[in-house]
């Protein structure tokens, strides 16, 4: 997951168990190292640094006060994804909306758009071989396109406001484009002259 931070600590997604389990073992392999000794001096310094520094890098991290250990499952980290999603789905991202239109930034470019001058709008599923992502094609009436997916900034607020200002927009269509899974399902989802 990305770098965040909760309550000014950095989280880590992983749990503690797990955490003491390796620094255990890391030690655990550089003391038998230290008491075996009557290995070849290569293996020793090996074992020694690579589980040693392992271990105490480990530690460090573990006992870092800035750092907090989450699981998704526990109180805390349902907390967090839930404080995630709500901050995604009202997010503008790369929008400012109008009145009457919006205002779109896509790489050191602006474009600014009222309602009316979308021409068209397709929707599709991009095969991203562990997971599917959902796209939308939108063609403006100065024949420009862009195309903003799932996880670009501002999607969900996007989305909403196009279905809100393009009432011929089916409700459902986010559904219809997601499933089967792995198939594009290319849909035009509005087009101007119908």
């Amino acid at each position: 997951m990305r770098n965040e931070r909760y309550k000014g600590k950095n989280i880590i997604w992983e749990s503690k168990t797990k955490q003491v389990f390796r620094i255990l073992i890391c030690f655990l392999f550089a003391f038998i190292a230290l008491w075996i000794r009557d290995i070849e001096k290569v293996q020793f310094w090996v074992t020694i640094v690579l589980f040693g520094l392992g271990g105490i890098l480990t530690l460090v991290r573990f006992l870092n006060p800035k750092n907090i250990f989450v699981t998704p499952k526990s109180k805390i980290g349902k907390e967090i994804l839930t404080e995630r999603i709500e901050l995604d789905q009202n997010d503008n991202g790369i929008f400012e909306y109008n009145k009457n239109g919006f205002k779109i930034s896509i790489e050191n470019s602006t474009a600014n758009y009222e309602w009316n001058e979308i021409k068209t709008v397709y929707g599709y599923k991009v095969d991203l071989l562990a997971y599917d992502e959902i796209c939308i094609a939108v063609f403006t009436i100065d024949q420009k396109k862009f195309t903003i997916t799932e996880s670009t900034s501002g999607w969900f607020q996007f989305i909403s406001r196009l279905s809100e200002n393009i009432k011929s927009i089916e409700i459902d269509w986010y559904i219809k484009i997601a499933n089967p899974s792995f198939k594009k399902n290319l849909t035009l989802l509005y087009d101007k002259q119908n």
